[in-house]
């Protein structure tokens, strides 16, 4: 007689916890963006504030002779891990075999890519015909031994969400960096300046990792764990590959066909593109993967998760790429001087790309969550040829003309990736309309009154007041107008500024997602 009652209690009592379980992994999701924020944020803001010094010091041909040396270094990073740093974020169990094996394959790649990169710079140097490059490229690639003995430290870090930990060291890293790079280029040291900023950020990210560190690595090594790892990993270094293709082949072939100038203005341009995407897109993408594969399980979920996402960094990236593509004149001339007015059309172009990538970014990182690197390799296969095409029929015309190729073509394929996720349930056009919605109608009425201001009524003012005047306008005009459209926006940041209190992450610190 009593047995039926409590098999009905049962359920009632798990039901009871799931809201708490959601809760809690919300929780813990929101703070890890938040600290993702301040440490992509914090970083780039100690870029921006270092990059400009360092242009006005030392000028294109510094940038091209270290962007020379970075399209050979990407190349060779493709293989940097094998990937298997993606692999321990997305695998759901953990042997302590597994790091260890990964942790000596990591060493043994750090090695051998800095050997052959030391032993290939005379030979990259005569290619693109730069001759001061061998001696920049064979320091930097150090960079590729220091990076391999805290890959699994990094991962681990990410895997459990503790974004505050690395926030921490990559600023206090980079802020170190940038106080170095710009003593040096004071001094006229040249582009030594670069290297030595981008040596240092490395040496003491590597030693803050290591010192605070509670995972250490044995002497055991297993090529059946590895192995394990491999099958995820592999796949996702094809599309490391691939996006190699999407990213630096454009600055090879303005390189070898254009020279050192054009390529240090056209990878100035890029550089402040990418720093751009990764302040704003980078900050959810950090957490976006190992946070969208512990919902792979629960479609409904995920798919409210990735309209989450896409929500917040259409907020933020579509008024900033907007603004960027518009106040690029002013933005050049005010930061970094009038020597630098060739790269503006280029930044507008590669600028109107940040508000397709605002969303492909979080399409590839569910993808990835699902276990489904084998589409994400096809779809960015179809990118990169498309890219490849592109660049060599624009190279000819100009640095300039190969960002217009590089916008044409995200534009034309961006359906593509939305089509296939769809089709792996995890998301719902309808859903992602009404997630980026209010965005979208906020930063076309953004535009139109900057537009209005530098065009008829700043005309007459300097590019310092003319940026000042239109940011600010453009910032007020923006969030009123998000705010109409959708109100849920209030309350949803001060939920963020909730959880990234102390008190709030004390409370849930010890427990687990």
């Amino acid at each position: 007689m009593k047995d039926p009652p409590r098999a009905r209690k049962r359920p009632s009592s798990r039901r009871n916890k799931l809201p708490a379980m959601s809760d809690q992994f919300k929780s813990r999701v929101v703070r890890g963006m938040g600290w993702s924020a301040v440490q992509v944020g914090g970083g780039r803001l100690i870029s921006f504030l270092v990059f400009p010094v360092l242009m006005r010091l030392l000028g294109p041909e510094a940038y091209g002779l270290v962007a020379g040396a970075g399209v050979f270094l990407a190349l060779l990073d493709v293989f940097s891990d094998v990937s298997f740093g993606a692999a321990i974020e997305q695998r759901r169990e953990l042997e302590p075999d597994h790091l260890d094996s990964i942790f000596w394959a990591f060493l043994a790649l750090g090695v051998l890519l800095t050997a052959l990169s030391v032993v290939a710079a005379p030979w990259v140097s005569r290619f693109l015909d730069m001759d001061d490059l061998t001696p920049v490229l064979r320091w930097l690639s150090l960079g590729f031994l220091l990076q391999m003995v805290s890959g699994v430290q990094v991962s681990l870090r990410r895997r459990e969400l503790q974004i505050k930990e690395l926030t921490r060291i990559n600023l206090s890293a980079a802020a170190a960096g940038g106080i170095v790079g710009v003593t040096l280029a004071f001094a006229g040291f040249g582009v030594w300046a670069l290297v030595g900023q981008r040596l240092l950020m490395r040496v003491l990210t590597v030693v803050q990792l290591w010192l605070s560190s509670e995972w250490q690595p044995r002497w055991r090594f297993s090529w059946s764990h590895l192995r394990e790892m491999s099958g995820f990993g592999l796949s996702v270094m094809g599309n490391r590959l691939l996006n190699y293709l999407n990213r630096q082949f454009d600055q090879l072939l303005v390189g070898r066909v254009l020279g050192q100038v054009a390529l240090g203005y056209y990878f100035s341009a890029s550089r402040l593109h990418t720093m751009a995407i990764n302040m704003l897109v980078g900050t959810f993408s950090q957490v976006a993967m190992p946070a969208f594969s512990q919902l792979q399980d629960d479609p409904p979920r995920f798919r409210r998760a990735f309209a989450k996402a896409c929500r917040y960094t259409t907020m933020v990236a579509f008024p900033v790429f907007v603004g960027l593509s518009l106040l690029a004149h002013e933005l050049v001339t005010v930061v970094v001087g009038e020597q630098w007015l060739p790269v503006v059309p280029a930044m507008q172009v590669l600028a109107l790309t940040g508000i397709v990538h605002s969303i492909q970014y979080v399409n590839g990182s569910a993808m990835m969550a699902l276990g489904r690197a084998d589409l994400s390799l096809v779809i960015l296969l179809i990118h990169s040829l498309a890219n490849v095409v592109g660049f060599l029929l624009a190279v000819q015309h100009g640095f300039v003309a190969v960002a217009v190729a590089y916008t044409i073509r995200a534009y034309l394929l961006a359906p593509l990736d939305l089509l296939v996720n769809r089709r792996l349930g995890a998301l719902e056009f309808r859903q992602l309309g009404r997630a980026i919605r209010a965005p979208a109608v906020a930063a076309l009425v953004m535009a139109g009154t900057v537009w209005i201001l530098r065009t008829r009524l700043l005309v007459e003012q300097g590019d310092l007041l003319r940026l000042v005047i239109s940011v600010l306008a453009g910032m007020v005009v923006y969030v009123a107008c998000l705010l109409l459209v959708d109100r849920s926006y209030w309350d949803e940041g001060l939920e963020l500024v909730r959880n990234l209190r102390p008190d709030s992450a004390a409370s849930t610190s010890e427990e687990q997602p």
